[in-house]
């Protein structure tokens, strides 16, 4: 849709230049299409229409720098994979940091494998998939994304519950053993304590009652 004029002469005035009407509808529809392109630009492209004020200059400056036979794009795009690292993110966190860079390529037209896909998958794993990823590798058949993220996640799953298994084992291994209930005395024991308890009370009162010093009173009479 070419642009309309912005003035037109009016009729009952004579010589004098009013606004278009067309030409007002027209700059609201393009300043729509131009918010609506930038809304969806992510921000690996939006700093390179950063200068463009049409939605036409935005769409042209795109396609050529998204269409150009330059391999810096390309490049950067194999260091980002190359510099993909796991840590300590899971593995669905993980793979969805991947596909990104992966449909990246085929937007650059430069398209990778899956192969390719797969071994830039595997470097960025940590070591407990080392035995899964040899495994993998020697498959003839070429994995895709749903089943490359199936064969991690249920080695990712079985490794934690491994994990959490020994971790078990080990505390009730570490955990002392419970002591001995302490046992109620019973009646025949209860009634041996209080009779010994009583005949030892009996001998103590005895015995201060004999080693009562005795006291001799002589009476002398005086007188008749």
């Amino acid at each position: 849709m070419s642009c309309p004029p912005s003035h037109v002469s009016d009729s009952f005035v004579g010589s004098f230049l009013t606004i278009n009407p067309s030409f007002i509808r027209w700059k609201q529809q393009y300043q729509l299409i131009l918010s609506v392109l930038l809304f969806f630009l992510s921000m690996d492209v939006l700093h390179l229409v950063v200068d463009c004020h049409t939605s036409y200059c935005v769409w042209r400056t795109l396609k050529k720098a998204l269409a150009s036979p330059s391999n810096s794009p390309i490049i950067q795009l194999h260091d980002s994979f190359q510099d993909l690292w796991q840590g300590d993110a899971s593995v669905t966190i993980y793979m969805q940091q991947a596909k990104p860079l992966f449909d990246k390529f085929d937007a650059a037209g430069r398209p990778i494998s899956l192969e390719d896909f797969n071994l830039y998958v595997f470097h960025g794993l940590r070591s407990e998939f080392k035995d899964l990823i040899t495994s993998l590798v020697t498959m003839t058949k070429l994995l895709s994304y749903a089943d490359l993220h199936n064969h991690l996640f249920t080695h990712e799953f079985l490794h934690k519950n491994s994990l959490n298994s020994m971790d078990v084992n080990s505390s009730l291994l570490s955990s002392p053993l419970p002591s001995q209930p302490q046992l109620l005395p019973t009646p025949s024991t209860y009634l041996a304590t209080f009779y010994h308890n009583s005949n030892f009370s009996r001998n103590r009162v005895r015995s201060r009652v004999t080693s009562v010093p005795t006291t001799t009173v002589t009476i002398i009479r005086t007188g008749p």
